[in-house]
């Protein structure tokens, strides 16, 4: 069964592997702030280091608004949602019924949405509002549903399988009405992301197993999309300007970032001493976070700045460094102490 993975969710290397994982795209240390290249930082930057009470594993997805959510693993092997307010305090929660929840994204009102597995291990959307409420929901004939996104209005954004196991991209306004689709000659389709104009994005699979980009207007146009070149393009991120990150992998297998333009227009892009760069998240002034590995395999954390300049940095005691979400200048993430133990990080200035 396709069931989303840290490593996949997390690298977009495997994006669909196994149970408290994920599925899906092409995609598959050190001091508190290392390499810069451009102009000297501002301001100080600090990391906050989090761990839920009762956790083995922290895994952040998403940041807005200072609010961070995303999933724990206690030891029992149970995966948690939680949501760290603002002030730090941190706020465990399960779905209904659910042996297994994992928020993948909340917005700027506290609202966190992704989903769940129930003790027959199928997955179930979930929507848990600001004030703490949880609304469960599949979308209509649906074997499994995977949300992966929320904008601020509240819609969110995702894929599921149909009888046949075939996957399909999915948008639930608001108010709970679900409308569904799939790219141009899709065998599978997949939403990550959804911005304040109701504007999706996300990826597809074609019936050769390639990857390709899509963009989805809010009246349901869909318009697919290839880096220049690319034998693989997954998008990850769109803002409210409707400027979208994602990754590309060129004809030697190698995973560089790109943006592109809300006009259509492509920029690649590698931090220094990059081997391989997966960007995860863009923010509203077109600041992008993401990973990428160097020559000796370690993987690190990036900033890229709107004007195209980098700043490489780690936690300390970080020897794997995963960032998942900016927002404004502050970017969420987990990072692997030298035991292998995952912790949740924000980074500040």
């Amino acid at each position: 069964m396709w069931q989303p993975s840290i490593i996949d969710r997390l690298i977009r290397l495997v994006r669909q592997a196994g149970p408290g994982l994920r599925t899906g795209g092409l995609l598959l240390s050190m001091t508190v702030a290392t390499l810069a290249s451009g102009p000297a930082a501002q301001a100080k930057t600090t990391f906050t280091t989090f761990d839920p009470p009762g956790s083995v594993h922290t895994v952040p997805t998403s940041i807005a608004a200072g609010a961070i959510t995303g999933w724990y693993e206690d030891s029992n092997y149970v995966d948690t949602g939680f949501v760290r307010a603002a002030d730090g305090t941190i706020t465990s929660f399960v779905a209904p019924g659910a042996t297994m929840t994992i928020p993948e994204s909340i917005n700027e009102k506290g609202a966190a949405a992704g989903y769940y597995s129930d003790s027959s291990g199928n997955p179930h959307g979930f929507l848990r509002a600001g004030d703490g409420t949880i609304t469960t929901f599949a979308v209509p004939h649906a074997v499994y549903t995977y949300a992966y996104g929320i904008n601020s209005k509240g819609a969110i954004a995702g894929s599921w399988w149909d009888a046949n196991y075939q996957y399909h991209g999915f948008v639930r306004t608001p108010h709970g009405k679900f409308s569904t689709f799939d790219a141009p000659d899709a065998y599978g389709s997949v939403a990550q992301s959804i911005n304040k104009q109701g504007v999706a994005t996300g990826f597809y699979y074609d019936w050769d197993s390639a990857y390709h980009g899509f963009v989805r207007a809010a009246d349901g146009t869909i318009t697919p999309f290839d880096y220049p070149q690319a034998t693989n393009t997954e998008a990850a991120s769109i803002n409210n300007s409707g400027t979208i990150v994602g990754a590309y992998e060129d004809g030697a297998y190698v995973n560089h970032g790109f943006v592109r333009a809300a006009d259509g227009t492509f920029t690649s892009f590698d931090p220094p001493g990059s081997v391989t760069t997966v960007p995860y998240s863009i923010n509203s002034k077109g600041a992008i976070t993401g990973v990428y590995t160097d020559s000796n395999n370690l993987h690190h954390g990036f900033l890229r700045r709107p004007d195209g300049t980098f700043k490489s940095f780690d936690p300390r005691g970080s020897v794997s460094t995963w960032p998942q979400g900016i927002d404004g200048h502050k970017i969420a993430g987990f990072y692997f102490d030298n035991s292998g133990t995952y912790h949740g990080f924000l980074r500040s200035p």
